[in-house]
């Protein structure tokens, strides 16, 4: 008989004891872990949601049952640690998955690597300080992109996925009303490459967007006529950039730049590369927007006491305006095209859903109710509409100043994965980043910690 412990609970751990299992649950950005009974089936918080600013995707016991780990899907993947029966979380390494072994005294852990494939490490580990007592070992430098490690009992063989994933940048031409398609798509970028954030620059005649064609993640330029596509080079270290937006007269762009430490800042590019400037300095959890249809503002998101908030920036003298302190996180949206209005996403009321606010300052006002993660807000060129995707499936869209969502787009939803769409300045094509891709299973032969094998 199937019985239900807990609801909206994600990623079940079971407890060595087998008496009661742990799971992630709570908002987006601020998951919680809880645990319940096998028999009681009341959920106790070992990690509630107000302690929390991860957005957590995996947990584990340690062996003894002592400690709860979890890995955070935020910036280039840690693994924190806290007591099993609640604490605070510290960080334990740097990994993108990882794993204990049946004893305690070792973890493995998966690091992708800046320039391509993934490198496997073991750690020696005090289970009972809950601490790594040395620098890892690294086993291997592997080809691919692996994750979800599962360790065999004898701690000899070790099973990974291999994440054989493409998102390319794809284009959709749509209907004079924009309610529609108007044709098939165009895949621009082809092969295994994950490109990312399109955005038409204001003449409509380039595009630009983010990719790892070359190892970390650039600002590329495509030239729609001649569909040639060049990297953006700017100057400086940096381990990658992200969020690409034009200024109105198409000469710049505001970019989000991520360096060492998680440190990350907002950028102003000249579009052929010979200039750059700090707009916005690191601040914790910075991420850069669109301008404004003037030029004169850059709105962007910043977390504040851990929750992100909307603020915007003038250009010229660089003095920033916090636009929003509401409980919630708030995701950087669009301008509406008179730059009156801010649309946004927001998880103020439990599910992320679609916002709106005067861009002066005011009232938010929510658009959007349900259980879809409403994401990926943008308006229409006569700005009657908003655009919106829910759980990165298709396209919708509802008059701006709220109403029914109306569908634009119908590809079938089993294994759909459209990411971060955008409009042209003509209303007239969607540019998107579009999953295409697998995964596999491979068996890996580690021998054991102590002898040393591979």
């Amino acid at each position: 008989q199937a019985r239900r412990l807990a609801s909206d609970a994600n990623f079940p751990a079971w407890h060595p004891n087998g008496s009661k299992i742990a799971f992630v649950t709570g908002p987006e950005g601020h998951r919680a872990i809880l645990e319940v009974s096998t028999t009681e089936g009341v959920p106790k918080p070992i990690l509630p949601s107000s302690a929390s600013n991860w957005e957590i995707v995996r947990i584990q016991y340690s062996p003894s049952g002592a400690w709860m780990s979890f890995e955070s899907a935020s910036g280039s993947g840690e693994v924190l640690i806290l007591p099993a029966g609640g604490g605070t979380p510290r960080r334990l390494i740097e990994a993108s998955s990882y794993v204990w072994d049946s004893s305690g005294r070792h973890l493995f852990s998966l690091l992708r690597d800046p320039l391509g494939g993934t490198r496997l490490f073991s750690w020696e580990v005090d289970e009972a300080g809950g601490s790594v007592r040395k620098s890892p070992r690294m086993l291997g430098v592997l080809a691919g992109l692996l994750r979800d490690p599962a360790l065999s009992h004898d701690g000899m063989h070790l099973a990974v996925g291999e994440l054989e994933e493409a998102l390319n940048l794809t284009l959709l031409p749509l209907a004079s009303d924009g309610g529609a398609p108007a044709g098939p798509e165009q895949v621009m970028s082809r092969g295994q490459v994950i490109d990312a954030n399109p955005v038409f620059s204001p003449d409509g005649k380039r595009i630009a967007f983010v990719s790892d064609r070359l190892g970390p993640r650039d600002i590329w330029i495509l030239d729609l006529e001649t569909r040639q596509q060049s990297r953006l080079q700017l100057p400086g270290e940096y381990l990658a950039v992200n969020f690409p937006a034009w200024s109105p007269d198409g000469r710049l762009l505001d970019i989000t730049r991520f360096g060492q430490g998680e440190i990350q800042s907002i950028w102003l590019v000249a579009s052929d590369g010979s200039h750059a400037e700090v707009l916005v300095d690191s601040r914790a959890g910075t991420q850069g927007g669109p301008f404004s249809p003037d030029g004169k503002s850059v709105l962007y998101a910043s977390q504040v006491n851990g929750i992100g908030q909307l603020f915007t920036v003038d250009v010229a003298r660089r003095k920033t305006r916090q636009l929003t302190s509401s409980a919630g996180d708030k995701y950087v949206g669009a301008w509406s095209p008179d730059g009156k209005w801010i649309a946004f996403s927001s998880n103020v009321e439990g599910s992320v859903q679609l916002w709106r606010m005067p861009a002066a300052g005011g009232k938010e006002e929510r658009l959007t109710t349900g259980d879809e993660r409403m994401r990926h807000a943008f308006y229409s060129p006569d700005g009657r509409w908003i655009y919106v995707q829910p759980s990165h499936r298709n396209l919708y869209r509802l008059p701006s100043s709220g109403g029914p969502l109306q569908p634009v787009t119908r590809f079938p939803e089993s294994g759909l994965f459209i990411e971060e769409p955008t409009l042209s300045p003509d209303g007239r094509s969607f540019a998107y980043c579009r999953s295409n891709g697998s995964s596999s299973l491979w068996l890996l032969s580690i021998g054991t910690p102590e002898a040393g094998s591979k």
